[in-house]
């Protein structure tokens, strides 16, 4: 019996160790359930929670990010897990749909930009190339309209000056050795210069001198350009027997008369002005000299630009108080084939004008017979020339910014005053001695001479 009760408490011993054991591992495997549950229920949650996170935090943001793998950080429960790893990569590839989209959406809106600009830009090409062109072409009409009215009223004063000139020169004729021959001397100069006046306008509009010359000697030639200004008694010139042709007399003798002008009208009233001739292998240079006030470098440089050709305007840009003289003596020269410069100071500390004659300007003449004076008309043209004031003792009258033939004024200074300027002897009735030189250099100008006329002249030096 004891040893069967033994067994049985043994068993039974067995049986609760046993079951103490399996109580065990059971309550640890309900622990360990209840902690994957609760550790389950806390990735749930979480998950949920990245769900709410990447619907409402991360995609909105991703327009924000500059790269795909610049996100929004993941919450702390996912990290490592494979929701997070998943989670990740769906806004990875969210981000990287999105960045390219955004990528074409620039790239289209780039090239849009471009297309934009460009068709701006043409545009703006088309509407300035249009509105230069329509600019030049009010411009051009412009200054042919003005051309053409002033080719009129020259045309119109040129015939007038010459039929007025034809009637004086036949009152020379008939009171030639009487009183009123000094008087009707004095009214063929401002003819003259009235002339000299229309032909230099219509030079400016295009026009040619219609004056057709004989090949006339160098010293007849700057004799009747100082039948074209005043005090030409004042004027010194040497004698040359080389002769220019008949084609360029006419502008020289026009270009001639605009440089002693200047020279007379701004010198002292008891100096003189030296015409001389210097011969050389190319050609032949006539100098005038003057004593009086010589030119500003800047006016030199000035006057030089307009000469050369470097500067020039057309007659919508003179101004109110144009300078013509230069711009015409400078359309003569690039017509004809001569050139004009200046030079300052000269052996006088005046001015020196140069006109030089290139050898197919020049020629020989027979020697001439003396003939009658014909009658007056038109030779070269000038601006009028003003009425000289009048000197009163310490006072020095403003000169005008031009000369009447439009030439650079030469500032005068300051002299002193010792009285009235003095006054030049007055010419007696008919005596030659003062008539001689405009008799001589423009009695064969003048001869045959007509008004002028659209006619044109023969062509200029190419």
């Amino acid at each position: 019996m004891s040893a069967v009760s033994a067994a049985l408490a043994l068993l039974l011993t067995l049986m609760i160790t046993i079951g103490g054991s399996a109580a065990w591992v059971l309550r640890r495997r309900w622990q360990r359930a209840r902690q994957e549950a609760e550790r389950l229920a806390r990735q749930q949650r979480a998950t949920e929670h990245a769900l709410v996170h990447l619907v409402q935090q991360m995609l909105p943001q991703l327009r924000h990010v500059g790269r795909p793998g610049a996100l929004p950080p993941l919450p702390a429960e996912l990290a490592g897990t494979t929701v997070g790893k998943q989670l990740t990569a769906i806004a990875v590839r969210a981000a990287e749909v999105v960045h390219a989209v955004a990528q074409d959406i620039q790239s289209a809106a780039r090239g849009q930009i471009e297309q934009a600009q460009t068709a701006a830009a043409e545009e703006i090409s088309q509407i300035r190339t249009a509105v230069a062109q329509e600019t030049a072409q009010v411009h051009s009409a412009a200054v042919e309209s003005t051309r053409t009215a002033v080719r009129s009223v020259s045309s119109a004063l040129v015939g007038m000056a010459a039929k007025t000139g034809r009637q004086v020169s036949e009152g020379v004729r008939r009171h030639e050795g009487d009183a009123a021959f000094e008087t009707l001397t004095g009214i063929d100069h401002t003819v003259q210069q009235m002339l000299l006046t229309a032909q230099g306008w219509a030079v400016l509009a295009g026009g040619k001198l219609t004056r057709r010359w004989p090949a006339t000697a160098l010293t007849d030639v700057v004799r009747a350009a100082m039948g074209y200004i005043e005090d030409y008694q004042r004027v010194r010139t040497q004698e040359l027997p080389t002769a220019v042709t008949s084609r360029a007399v006419g502008p020289i003798v026009h270009t001639l008369a605009l440089l002693l002008d200047n020279a007379v009208r701004y010198s002292p009233p008891n100096a003189t002005v030296h015409v001389s001739f210097q011969e050389g292998h190319h050609g032949v240079t006539v100098l005038v000299d003057d004593a009086g006030l010589r030119m500003t470098p800047e006016q030199l440089d000035r006057a030089r630009d307009i000469l050369t050709g470097h500067r020039s305007e057309d007659l919508t840009q003179l101004g109110a108080y144009p300078q013509t003289g230069f711009r015409v003596a400078a359309a003569l020269a690039g017509a004809y084939g001569f050139r004009v410069d200046l030079e300052a100071p000269n052996a006088f500390l005046g001015t020196r004008a140069l006109v030089f004659l290139p050898q197919d300007l020049l020629t020989t003449v027979p020697q001439a017979q003396p003939t009658a004076p014909a009658p007056l008309g038109t030779t070269t043209a000038a601006s009028l020339a003003p009425v000289r004031p009048s000197l009163q003792p310490g006072r020095t009258p403003a000169l005008p910014q031009t000369t009447a033939s439009g030439l650079t004024v030469r500032a005068r200074g300051k002299a002193p005053s010792a009285g009235p300027a003095p006054r030049l002897p007055a010419a007696e009735p008919g005596r030659p001695s003062v008539v001689a030189a405009w008799a001589r250099g423009t009695q064969r100008a003048r001869s045959g001479e007509t008004p002028s006329s659209p006619a044109p002249e023969e062509g200029p030096h190419s």
